[in-house]
């Protein structure tokens, strides 16, 4: 279950190729947002390649917002590695003020087989929704459940059984829970494979075409980028800015 350390650090980010979903962690007393790079570069599909700017502007939905607020933020960008699809951003002053604080973010020892979940804003739905804790409103996402399916060696891929959606891509993807909970890994894209298409204007059975008509439908499973790379990006460039009244441990 994920707890409020992840619920209360997402939000909607808007680029030109699109929107997806960025979550915050704090590294060293520095605010830092993830998310995954085709949303920078476009890229349709591995190899994701690399960022070559600097810098990005982007538009994020304002978390604490009574109604939905779109703020242009210019961040810093730290590409993690060639064609992992995860990207760190970190603005010039803190996006949150007082926020929860974030959980542990590393792979660890993640068990094959184990349950997890991820977290998004589904295109489908009009993005979030909102929830109340204590005093405070927030912009909420949506959360659904997966199992670890296969971690390939000498490889930054994760492979998840999970039913994904348009907008979850640059989700976090949360094992355990409370004290124990950790980020594992970040939201690429489902896996899709072909459909023939069947007409239900049909009366009775009839041979198939030689070149039936298919489409592509959601195979059920997720490709997500272990949250490592990023974390070894972050400690090399610690660019993301101080919170109030802390410092650098």
């Amino acid at each position: 279950m994920p707890t409020g350390g992840v619920l209360t650090r997402m939000t909607i980010v808007m680029s030109n190729y699109g929107s997806g979903t960025a979550f915050s962690i704090d590294v060293d007393n520095r605010e830092y947002w993830i998310t995954a790079k085709h949303l920078l570069n476009g890229a349709k599909h591995p190899p994701y390649g690399t960022i070559t700017s600097k810098s990005a502007s982007l538009s994020v939905l304002d978390p604490r917002a009574e109604s939905a607020r779109w703020l242009p933020v210019k961040f810093s960008v730290l590409d993690v590695g060639k064609d992992i699809d995860v990207v760190v951003l970190a603005a010039s002053t803190p996006l949150l003020q007082n926020p929860v604080p974030s959980p542990k973010a590393e792979f660890g020892s993640v068990m094959l087989g184990s349950d997890c979940e991820f977290l998004g804003f589904p295109s489908a739905t009009g993005g979030a929704w909102k929830a109340r804790f204590g005093e405070q409103t927030y912009w909420m996402p949506y959360v659904k459940h997966c199992f670890v399916s296969a971690v390939p060696a000498a490889s930054n891929v994760v492979i998840l059984d999970g039913v994904n959606n348009p907008g979850f891509s640059g989700g976090p993807v949360v094992y355990h829970t409370g004290p124990d909970q950790q980020i594992v890994a970040v939201i690429s894209g489902m896996v899709t494979e072909p459909a023939e298409v069947i007409s239900s204007l049909a009366k009775k059975p009839t041979p198939p075409a030689p070149h039936k008509a298919k489409v592509d439908e959601n195979s059920g499973f997720i490709i997500a980028y272990s949250i490592d790379p990023a974390i070894e990006a972050i400690k090399k460039n610690p660019v993301g800015p101080l919170r109030h009244g802390g410092s650098p441990h």
